[in-house]
């Protein structure tokens, strides 16, 4: 069974769908370095103002009538984690169904290169003072322990643990031309 959904039709061109499950909380340093490599492995927005990552795992699930990046809200004492896609409206279902079938099938390929860009990213975000880096960080700031060290620990097993956990109950919300967005329960 799956979790929640939410559905606002507005007259517009695109879809625009976060498709999320139970992430990691900020009290737990180690599950916040998975998911961080998670994503990471996913592929999450690039760090870098005006640039595109359209390399990860979603983004070629997407294909070309959309683009998905990896998504978390990260609180003290839990988390959300998963995608946020952009679809044309008529082509939603076929975008939606693809990228969550490769999250719900998603297997590391580069553990060690996946690490040691998640490990960047993570610095990177904490050096710089813009908006979203203060977001980004603040959030994956809330444990007692520093996560980016436990980064070079993290196992490709811990990662797929994680991946499996964000899909086992999945909540949809939409925004847009939502009409070809899959509901929850098709998902």
């Amino acid at each position: 069974m799956g979790g929640g959904e939410v559905r606002r039709d507005v007259d517009s061109k695109y879809a625009h769908v976060i498709v999320a499950g139970e992430g990691a909380a900020g009290n737990n340093a180690k599950a916040l370095a998975t998911q961080a490599v998670l994503l990471t492995a996913l592929g999450n927005s690039s760090p870098v103002k005006f640039s595109s990552n359209a390399s990860g795992v979603l983004a070629k699930a997407a294909g070309a009538h959309g683009s998905a990046s990896a998504y978390q809200a990260v609180h003290s004492d839990s988390g959300l984690a998963g995608v946020y896609i952009v679809a044309e409206g008529a082509q939603a279902n076929q975008v939606v169904s693809n990228v969550v079938g490769a999250l719900k099938s998603f297997k590391v390929a580069d553990i060690e290169a996946v690490k040691k860009q998640t490990h960047n990213n993570a610095l990177r975000a904490s050096a710089h003072s813009d908006n979203y880096s203060i977001e980004r960080t603040s959030q994956l700031f809330q444990s007692q322990d520093n996560y980016i060290e436990l980064i070079p620990n993290v196992s490709a097993s811990d990662v797929e643990a994680a991946a499996k956990k964000l899909t086992s109950k999945l909540s949809v919300a939409s925004y847009g031309n939502v009409n070809e967005v899959p509901y929850v329960d098709s998902l």
